[in-house]
């Protein structure tokens, strides 16, 4: 029998952050360790290497973030399809939301995240986004399969793409890293007692609303002791309103001791962070996924998230939930959190059931299922 031959576009670690980071190297693990003996994987770059060029990983230089979005532009429309023409895969994943308008014979699974791009215009340079779009909807048509991270994301696609495509969802996952023990936890000096968020400096993260619900908590006594870690790349795409507007906020209110603010961190960073936690807060107002629920879960952490659809249907009761946009509503989740070692441990345990929906087999069986049923 004749392998089903996959390429697998992966050139946008260079640049990616957060989630489609995350999501990058997922697929090309589950690709490589569960990848159906029927299928040949090719990947387009080793991630690996790619990491160890940081030159444009979140540049606060504006010329070099540029220079990225020509090189990718290169490689998207002029390189990747002659990859396509030398290798003749019959399916192309390009995991970045942007596929290349020629692919020839080769069919394309393209990534779109979410719909954040169409329902949150002013989140974004009007420029940056109309030639994002545009690149997004040149690659899209007839031979196009769309998947999204979530139903709910193919939900929201299915409403602003408006062509006759194919949209599926499929969910990803994460697995822990093996990680050599070091003197790592002593350098980065973490808190004795500490609530964590990861994640980028966005405007939808609503990290804001996390930091005055930490600063009603802190007027406690009996939370003295606990800090708070946001961390993440607090300047993104050179956007620097979020990161002032909560530096103001510590200011204002004397916080400076009690949140810390830690910038970018690596993979093996995170993994202590997550390791040390009391618990895990994530405030965002909307997301295609969210993958540090997923995360947490595999580190045994509480969390609490807001009450928006996405984190009903990754988290299910396996979190407890706070009104979106609500200070008030979040301190007081994560009052009942710190008083309660036995919540605590119940959603820590709900938490790792609920992860077995996110394994690696599952994530690549899904793409798998579409390519050779």
């Amino acid at each position: 029998m004749k392998k089903v031959k996959v390429f697998i576009d992966v050139y946008y670690y260079k640049a990616a952050l957060s989630g489609i980071r995350t999501y990058i190297s997922e697929l090309t693990l589950a690709a490589e360790i569960h990848g159906s003996k029927n299928i040949e994987y090719i990947f387009s770059h080793d991630i690996d290497e790619l990491s160890n060029n940081q030159l444009f990983l979140n540049s606060k230089n504006q010329l070099i973030r540029w220079l990225f979005q020509f090189n990718y532009l290169i490689w998207k429309q002029l390189i990747l399809p002659v990859k396509l023409l030398w290798h003749k895969p019959d399916y192309l994943i390009c995991p970045d939301y942007i596929s290349p308008i020629l692919s020839f014979k080769t069919k394309k699974l393209t990534v779109i995240h979410d719909s954040l791009f169409w329902d949150y215009p002013k989140n974004y340079s009007s420029i940056w986004r109309k030639y994002f779009l545009t690149l997004i909807n040149l690659g899209i048509n007839e031979r196009t399969h769309i998947i999204t991270t979530s139903n709910y994301s193919k939900k929201n696609l299915l409403k602003v793409i408006n062509k006759t495509t194919l949209i599926d969802y499929v969910f990803q996952s994460f697995e822990n890293i093996s990680i050599p023990k070091s003197n790592l936890e002593s350098k980065l000096q973490l808190p004795e007692s500490y609530i964590l968020h990861i994640g980028s400096f966005e405007k939808r993260k609503d990290l804001i609303t996390l930091v005055k619900a930490f600063h009603v908590i802190k007027k406690q006594e009996s939370n003295t002791k606990i800090k708070l870690v946001l961390a993440g790349a607090q300047v993104v795409n050179g956007n620097k309103k979020i990161i002032k507007q909560i530096k103001s906020y510590i200011l204002i209110n004397d916080l400076e001791n009690e949140i810390l603010l830690p910038n970018y961190i690596t993979k093996e960073e995170a993994h202590s962070y997550y390791k040390n936690a009391l618990m895990y807060v994530f405030p965002s107002v909307d997301e295609g996924f969210g993958i540090p629920i997923i995360e947490a879960f595999s580190y045994c952490l509480p969390i609490i998230c807001s009450d928006i659809p996405v984190f009903k249907e990754i988290g299910n009761d396996s979190v407890s939930y706070f009104k979106k946009g609500d200070f008030i509503s979040l301190s007081e989740k994560i009052q009942t959190l710190i008083n309660s070692e036995d919540l605590r441990k119940e959603f820590s345990k709900k938490g790792k059931s609920q992860l077995n929906k996110f394994s690696r087999k599952k994530f690549i069986k899904g793409f798998e299922d579409l390519i050779i049923g």
